[in-house]
């Protein structure tokens, strides 16, 4: 019912209520993660959650911000307010804020002139527009890159963007899933998976400066690719390029011709065991068929999400004796190992 009227003095960054480690959270706010899609920003603030901190994105002259969800004068929303004059405006009392986050108007004063302190000031957060997402990174400092995604940065190709999809399931588990392979013969037979009976091909999983990449071949039974080439089933190359810790694409070459697929899978970690998807793809022919894309993506997700919302545990196992391995599973050997080893997520006692 109260705070302690010490509170200052014990205030800190992770959330009271947060079911992710402490070491974790504090490791995984210092990334950047997706919060919104720029074109779902307009002439009204949006809410998003990380890592179970309430944001507001909102957009202004200066471009979009983002910032912590609460007014500094009496706890509110924000992303329930309005944008006036080009400044986010507080549902309650009415002050204004700017795109840097500093308060400009308190319309309950009758001095307009009245000198506002800068101490009164939203909590914003670091902020970047990288292909049409908006990224934040809550400590301030991120501490690896923005991915970098052939075939979507190139201007020249029109992007695809799916919309946002919440899964009840961890950030990691999801990008296990997406780099996963053996799973595709029974749980993809309605969009692209192959023969059971067809052994997954030998793979070896490299380091990059940004994570980890490989590649593989396949056979799909389904023949999804616009390039001309006739037949019920496909040979194709995938390619992975992982961005640490939950950002993958995805480059599917059919055999056959020169068409590529660019295929870009983010997770942002809600929560421990919430996760919001974002996806957007391209290919080289330069006009993507928006409609069968959409439904093709649909029907993976859905053959996905129940599956991967069921694992158990929820929550990822970085000691990579908690659970049995395949040899189709190197890549989640490596991911795992390099997530505790490179970032120190999970130490020991962390719960």
């Amino acid at each position: 019912m109260f705070l302690p009227t010490d509170s200052s003095k014990h205030r800190s960054p992770v959330p009271r209520n947060t079911e992710i480690a402490e070491s974790d959270w504090l490791i995984l706010s210092s990334f950047w993660h997706p919060v919104a899609f720029a074109h779902d920003v307009g002439e009204t603030p949006v809410a998003a959650r990380l890592l179970d901190v309430d944001l507001v994105v909102y957009r202004t002259s200066a471009g979009i911000s983002v910032a912590r969800d609460v007014c500094p004068h009496r706890g509110t929303r924000l992303s329930r307010g309005k944008i006036i004059d080009d400044r986010l405006v507080c549902p309650m009392h009415g002050l204004f804020f700017d795109g840097a986050g500093q308060c400009t108007r308190i319309p309950s004063i009758a001095d307009p002139k009245a000198h506002i302190p800068p101490s009164l000031r939203l909590q914003s957060v670091k902020t970047e527009l990288h292909y049409g997402i908006v990224w934040a990174c809550l400590s301030g400092e991120p501490v690896w890159p923005l991915p970098r995604w052939d075939g979507i940065e190139n201007p020249d190709l029109p992007k695809l963007y799916f919309p946002t999809d919440t899964w009840m399931a961890s950030a990691p588990r999801h990008v296990e899933n997406f780099n996963d392979l053996s799973h595709f013969p029974w749980v993809h037979i309605n969009s692209f998976g192959g023969d059971p009976d067809d052994p997954v091909a030998s793979y070896e999983v490299e380091q990059t400066p940004y994570g980890l990449t490989f590649w593989v071949p396949y056979t799909e039974n389904f023949n999804r690719f616009p390039d001309g080439v006739e037949g019920s089933r496909r040979d194709v190359v995938y390619r992975y390029e992982l961005t640490f810790p939950f950002t993958t694409l995805l480059m599917i070459e059919p055999k056959g011709s020169n068409y590529v697929q660019y295929f870009a899978d983010v997770a942002c970690p809600v929560s421990a065991h919430e996760s919001l998807i974002f996806q957007l793809c391209t290919d080289t022919t330069g006009a993507p068929d928006a409609e069968f894309w959409s439904k093709d993506q649909q029907t993976i997700n859905g053959e996905d999400r129940p599956l991967v919302e069921g694992q158990f545990p929820r929550d990822l196992p970085l000691d990579v004796r908690d659970e049995m391995h395949i040899p189709a599973d190197r890549m989640s050997i490596e991911y795992r190992r390099a997530l505790a080893s490179k970032f120190g997520l999970g130490a020991p006692g962390a719960r």
